[in-house]
């Protein structure tokens, strides 16, 4: 499907909330860099990354497939 205008501004408002995730992530691992809770921190900065990468490539794209 092509992306129209507010296509447009929801991707953007859910990149904006990818970034916050990954970079609050990324603080969490950090945090607890010694605790055995850093594997859920892993796995939380890695689905933040992909929604990061997939709602980018949607805006490049000008389209999402669903």
């Amino acid at each position: 499907m092509e992306l129209n205008t507010e296509h447009r501004k929801a991707l953007i408002s859910e990149l904006a909330k990818a970034k916050e995730d990954l970079f609050s992530e990324i603080k969490g691992k950090q945090y607890l860099s010694k605790e055995d809770l850093t594997h859920w921190y892993d796995i939380g900065i890695f689905l933040a990354n992909e929604r990061i990468n997939l709602i980018e490539k949607s805006i490049i794209q000008n389209e999402i497939d669903y």
